[in-house]
């Protein structure tokens, strides 16, 4: 035999998981140059040894194919690291008390940062004011992020800053400004849009921070598994992560979408950017709504707890609406020039006006070979949508975490019914949808195990369950992180499965996914990452 065709890597004794539906099961694989070249038992794989090979005896440990975060931030997520994490807080004092003790540590006048905030589980839920921090931020302007991102609170020093008082500004298209209904003082809390108004004002991060905060994000990501992300981002932080592959450093592949209002100003500059297995830009991003958390979630209906003075309240349609065709003249656009547009809907009714723009896209533009349109979230349909999905080719990219989260709350916000079509895994893959799971980091963790076991068993943060009839088997919840993520990036043919000839990304596991306890699965975790057929631990000083 020739050296040639020698391996580089044997792992053998395994129990194999590939992701691929002709040969789900295997012992053994090699791999050659970063890539798969067998996939089979272990005398066969043997066969492709020589002395220089390394063999890996796993002991029959599960392995599996390189997991895909197919929505995250992953610049966000290396930032939020460093920033005041508020989100398992147990109550407005111990809220308070967070934030006096991180800004001690701020010099006078720097920005406090961070949040990811969520008062569901509190005995009493109430959206925090500006009242509660002000006391203990008279030095410091403070901005921070409800979890899911839609919502914010600001101290009066912000607020300030921004020069927003009782007087106005009015809110802004697509957002909103909370007010005392008595006297028009902004209470600090600013939805949608209306966050941007006081964001604009916070110095942003230096590219060496930006290069910290992504290589933290890296590191955090690899050790849970994920061996690809598709990240949702602002086109400046592809340089980012552009300076890490010229040094040839990157720890995880990166599926790249712009989040810019104007697509059209990209768009050629996508066309001239280097791709390659590494980094690749495969689309746009936008927004369509908010977040049920937040109730800027457009939905059909008016919310089931609206107050009186907000009886017919149904969410807010995102910025990029405000202008009629605009967003269908944006999606136009990306799919004639080959990219996939991403949008995020959250809300029913918003859910549906992406559909109809992709249906008027598809007749627009005609048949197109590798076309990847994308719906983020994806979490409350209406019935009669979930077909639309398999029938347009629309790719449902899902965070089943959330589920965990809005499962507190959402039979409060929407009533029973309309939840029945939330978070809609099952249904959704019975009708034939291409359905991808990601974690949208910072929202919540990174972690894709945390994920699968609230799409398999649909057990809310709070320990009760939500819409089980929507549950999915875990394998189907492994095909998600893995085949539906490579699908969704057009990547189906070199990544999510342990096949020869795709690209040798792997992960050994600590425990078997497929054998443990639907309950235990966020007991199983990554135990090696490995990337192109590297162990994706090594060189991990900065």
């Amino acid at each position: 035999m020739a050296s040639s065709q020698f391996a580089d890597l044997l792992v053998v004794n395994a129990k194999v998981w590939t992701g691929d539906s002709a040969r789900p099961e295997a012992s053994a694989f090699a791999v050659k140059s970063g890539r798969f070249i067998f996939v089979g038992d272990d005398a066969g794989a043997k066969k492709l040894r020589d002395p220089h090979t390394q063999v890996i005896d796993a002991g029959r440990d599960r392995i599996i194919p390189g997991l895909i975060d197919s929505h995250l931030h992953l610049i966000g997520g290396g930032l939020q690291l460093s920033r005041i994490e508020l989100r398992d807080v147990a109550g407005p004092a111990d809220f308070v008390k967070a934030v006096d003790e991180k800004v001690r540590f701020l010099r006078p006048g720097e920005w406090l940062l961070g949040g990811r905030w969520s008062t569901e589980s509190w005995t009493a839920p109430a959206n925090p004011t500006k009242d509660w921090i002000d006391p203990v931020t008279p030095n410091n302007p403070v901005l921070l992020d409800r979890m899911d991102g839609h919502g914010a609170l600001a101290n009066s020093m912000a607020l300030k800053i921004a020069g927003i008082d009782a007087k106005g500004p009015p809110d802004p298209p697509g957002g909103k400004i909370e007010r005392d209904s008595g006297t028009g003082e902004p209470t600090g809390i600013l939805k949608e849009s209306a966050i941007n108004l006081v964001s604009r004002h916070v110095p942003p991060p230096t590219f060496e921070q930006q290069q910290r905060a992504l290589w933290d994000a890296m590191l955090s990501a690899s050790h849970c598994g994920v061996t690809t992300v598709h990240t949702m981002s602002a086109w400046n932080e592809l340089a980012v992560i552009d300076a890490f592959r010229a040094k040839d450093r990157p720890r995880i592949r990166v599926r790249f979408y712009i989040s810019e209002d104007d697509w059209s100003e990209y768009i050629d500059r996508a066309k001239q950017h280097k791709d390659d297995d590494w980094v690749r830009i495969c689309g746009f991003k936008q927004f369509m709504d908010g977040s049920l958390g937040s109730r800027t979630a457009y939905m059909a209906a008016p919310f089931a707890d609206n107050t009186p003075d907000k009886a017919e309240w149904r969410g807010l349609l995102g910025e990029a609406m405000t202008t009629e065709g605009s967003l269908q003249r944006m999606c136009n656009l990306v799919d004639a020039a080959g990219f996939t547009p991403a949008i995020h809907a959250i809300g029913d009714q918003a859910n549906h006006l992406v559909l109809d723009m992709y249906e008027q896209t598809q007749k627009t533009n005609g048949p197109r070979p590798g076309r990847r349109m994308r719906i983020e979230h994806a979490q409350h349909l209406l019935p009669g949508d979930i077909a639309r999905f398999a029938s347009l080719g629309v790719v449902a990219s899902m965070q089943p975490l959330h589920k965990a989260d809005d499962g507190r709350y959402a039979e409060k916000a929407i009533g029973p019914q309309r939840c029945k079509t939330s978070y809609a895994f099952r249904s959704l893959l019975d009708a034939g949808t291409h359905v991808a799971f990601g974690s949208d980091w910072p929202v919540v963790s990174v972690n894709p195990f945390l994920g699968m076991h609230a799409a398999v068993t649909g057990t809310t943060l709070d320990g009760k369950t939500f819409v089980p009839e929507q549950n999915i088997t875990i394998e189907e919840a492994l095909k998600a992180y893995t085949v539906g993520g490579a699908f969704a990036a057009g990547d189906e043919d070199r990544l999510g499965q342990i096949r020869a000839g795709f690209l040798a990304d792997f992960v050994i596991l600590n425990e078997d996914v497929l054998a443990v306890a639907p309950e235990d699965v966020p007991k199983v975790s990554a135990k090696k990452t490995f990337i192109n057929g590297q162990h994706g631990t090594r060189d991990l000083s900065y």
